[in-house]
This record gives C-alpha cells, structure tokens and sequence, in this order.
C-alpha cells in the first residue's frame, strides 16, 4: 500500500497553490499503481478534497483533504463528526479581514480548513502576516493552527492527523491485501507528515522528501526520487 502526500512530494512546491500541477507522466504511473489489484493507492493532502482530487484526476484512489479530516475513494467515507465547519467560516473571515490590509496576502477556504498564505507578501511584512494569523489562533482555541511553508492552516482541533488517517485507511484496507500483513509506503516532505512516520513507525516504510530532521526511516532529495520510486514499485507490481 502507498500513502503519498500532494504537495512537495508529487508536485515541487511553487509560488502560488493553483501552479501545482501534476505532470502526465507521473500522473499515468500513479494509474497503473491504483489499476493494480496488489496495491492501494492513497493521497492524503492538506488541499480540500474535492481539489486534490480533481487534482490528482485518477479513479480507484483514496483522497484525503484536509489533513485527513475527509477521506473518499475505493468505497471509503468518512468525515471527521466533531470537525466544525461553522468555526472554520468565522476564521475565513477574521483571516480575510486582516489580510486585507497586507498585499500579497491571500486566504483559501477548504470546508474543514481555511489557509493563510503569504508565499506573495513582500519578507519585510511577513511579521505582520504571522501577527495576523498569531491573533486569530488566540481569538479561536478550538482550531488549530498548522504552520507550513509561507502559511498557516486553521482545522478544527479534534484528536485527528495524517497519522491517524493513515491508520484508519489502512485499517480498512489493509485485510484485503496480500501479502499479509502488507507492505506499507508513506512518502511526504510536511511537517503534518511527521505524525504519519511517527503513527507508522516499525509498521512501514517511511520516506521524508527533502531535507530537514525527520521521524522518517529514509529520506530523498525532492519529488524526482519519489517518481522514481513509485515507477519501480509499479514495474514490480506488474
């Protein structure tokens, strides 16, 4: 089974979200990978599901979004029951509302998670940026704030991650493939990735893709090596 990340590790990271986009070749070996009745194939992603999906563009794939509060595909579907999207609106708000004074500031709305990016912001206002995202994480402690590359990820504050979705998938899946217990590939480059290296430590092959201290049991340089990879694992796999 693979459990891979979008961003960074399927797609580089660019300037803008809306510039990620996955490249055909990449696209066809992870066809052949979910085509294939001895693997499952996951893509767990801070992006809305319905994004990372169309995204992603492939069938008989399960999607997660938001940081694995929603998961779709291969007959799963789950919703996290004590994700508020009521809470996660008014921090839209609060957060369009501060950057609205700060050029370059942008905010993404995903259902279940709202984002505050300031890749654009010119550096010499990124401390206002990070103030502004620092004053509604304190007006709103019943979300949670992820901090990521030039951005900031508001979700609801329940007991959840990547790790703990990727248990659940994998719980769900796992039985009905062979060998028993199967093998397991979790490949990402975020910090939200760490809770899934640490969740399936001594159960499965963990990959952080680029540089920096990790949980991970082997590292790559960038998304060439993880490409490379997965069309090994899709050569072995038939």
């Amino acid at each position: 089974m693979a459990i891979l990340d979008y961003d960074g590790t399927l797609t580089p990271i660019v300037t803008s979200p809306r510039a990620a986009v996955l490249a055909p070749s990449v696209r066809r070996t992870l066809a052949r990978l979910a085509a294939s009745e001895r693997v499952r194939l996951a893509i767990l992603s801070g992006r809305a599901l319905g994004d990372v999906r169309a995204r992603v563009g492939v069938a008989d794939v399960i999607y997660g979004g938001c940081h694995g509060l929603e998961i779709e595909g291969r007959g799963l579907r789950f919703r996290h029951p004590r994700a508020s999207a009521a809470r996660v609106a008014a921090a839209r708000r609060a957060l369009a509302a501060g950057a609205a004074s700060i050029p370059g500031a942008h905010v993404e709305f995903k259902g279940l998670a709202v984002s505050f990016h300031y890749r654009r912001v010119a550096p010499s206002r990124h401390a206002e940026a990070r103030a502004v995202a620092a004053g509604v994480a304190r007006r709103m402690p019943d979300l949670r704030v992820i901090a990521g590359r030039a951005v900031f990820d508001f979700v609801p504050r329940v007991r959840w991650s990547k790790g703990a979705a990727a248990r659940w998938i994998i719980g769900r899946v796992g039985p009905s493939l062979r060998p028993r217990p199967p093998v397991i590939v979790y490949a990402g480059d975020d910090t939200t990735d760490e809770a899934a290296f640490a969740a399936l430590s001594g159960r499965g092959v963990t990959v952080r893709v680029g540089r920096g201290t990790s949980g991970a049991e082997y590292a790559v340089s960038g998304v060439r090596q993880v490409h490379a990879l997965l069309r090994r694992i899709a050569r072995l796999v038939g």
